[in-house]
């Protein structure tokens, strides 16, 4: 059996049961060159992962992968009949994301699901982990929730190093982000434990980007259309990728839809004014505050009354214009405080951009 506190993938046997031939074969080259040490397919036949599981000389399925053809009620009837007798985790997937899919496969006891043409090889591979691992947090949380605890926050960890090492910059903007969130939540009567839970959504708020192709994300230079198009998959990405946990639910819209914009331009989904999710308006003024105010590989960090000057630009179109509000009020507070410092002769003041 494989390790509760951490997925070995030689150890782990994934059935990828799917009607394509063609992305059969795709899921079953990813994932094998991804390490994980069997992997075998089938068309999406419940009996064949029967006979599999209860015929087959030493075999069993740690998870399985099923291919959903969303216009078949037939495929819906063996996506039921697989889950009726296999309690293990199903991972759902369809070639683009549907919301109606995910929500009737949720209603068929099957909670992970991801569109594979969205998030593209390293998306399948890194939701895979997360659905084995959300499994085995879930069947160990009522024989010790303490340890459950702590194998989700040694998973937290690994997953955001997994970014930062991908995307070192991202360590510093994520935190710095978190900070400001938290500094306008509070300005906005959040409760100190929302405070917190928002700090976390913003720290994960880029983490999508662990799916998108490095030459697009460390590009020095402006993107191409067709290379943005690419870079906004990043909030579904991470929507997909965390789904599986139960305790980051609450954090999924806010993550989701932090490029949603005020005038409803912004994407995912288009939402504006307060159809997007407070948390998610909040960590949109923060992310686009810290970008503008620090220095990345493409631009050095703009002066600070061009900040203020492009916060305005952006109230009521781009960003919440309570929010703005309340942001100016926070960097005025703090270039008074820095003024005072200077003029006591104290040196040691923290820049507001340092943060």
């Amino acid at each position: 059996m494989v390790n509760p506190e951490e997925i070995v993938r030689a150890e782990t046997e994934l059935v990828v049961l799917d009607d394509a031939p063609a992305w059969r074969e795709f899921h079953e080259r990813v994932l094998r060159r991804a390490g994980f040490g069997q992997v075998n397919s089938y068309p999406a036949q419940p009996s064949l992962l029967y006979d599999h599981i209860n015929h087959g000389r030493g075999r069993r399925a740690d998870l399985v992968v099923f291919a959903i053809q969303p216009q078949s009620e037939f495929s819906w009837e063996n996506l039921r009949l697989v889950r009726g007798f296999f309690q293990g985790p199903v991972l759902a997937t369809s070639e683009r994301f549907d919301p109606a899919i995910r929500e009737r496969a949720h209603g068929l006891g099957v909670p992970d699901y991801i569109s594979v043409g969205d998030c593209g090889e390293e998306g399948l591979e890194l939701k895979v982990e997360t659905a084995l691992t959300a499994f085995r947090i879930n069947s160990l949380i009522d024989d010790n929730d303490q340890r459950t605890q702590r194998i989700f926050l040694n998973i937290m960890t690994v997953m955001v190093k997994l970014l930062e090492n991908k995307d070192p910059y991202t360590r510093f903007h994520s935190h710095s982000v978190a900070i400001w969130s938290r500094m306008i939540g509070r300005r906005r009567g959040l409760s100190e434990e929302d405070l917190i839970r928002l700090g976390l959504a913003a720290v994960f708020h880029d983490f999508g980007k662990i799916g998108i192709p490095e030459e697009i994300l460390n590009k020095p230079a402006k993107l191409t259309d067709e290379e943005f198009t690419i870079m906004k998959q990043h909030p579904t990405i991470a929507r997909d990728l965390l789904s599986s946990l139960d305790l980051m639910h609450d954090l999924l819209p806010a993550i989701t839809h932090h490029h949603e914009r005020w005038d409803g331009r912004g994407y995912p989904a288009g939402l504006k004014t307060d159809q997007i999710p407070l948390w998610g308006r909040i960590i949109c003024i923060a992310d686009a505050y810290d970008t503008m105010a620090s220095r990345r590989t493409y631009k050095e960090p703009m002066p600070e009354e061009k900040v203020l000057a492009e916060l305005h630009r952006g109230r009521a179109t781009q960003f919440d214009p309570e929010l703005v509000d309340i942001l100016v009020q926070i960097l005025a507070e703090k270039a008074a405080e820095k003024a005072h410092e200077k003029g006591n002769g104290n040196g040691n003041g923290l820049n507001h951009t340092a943060l």
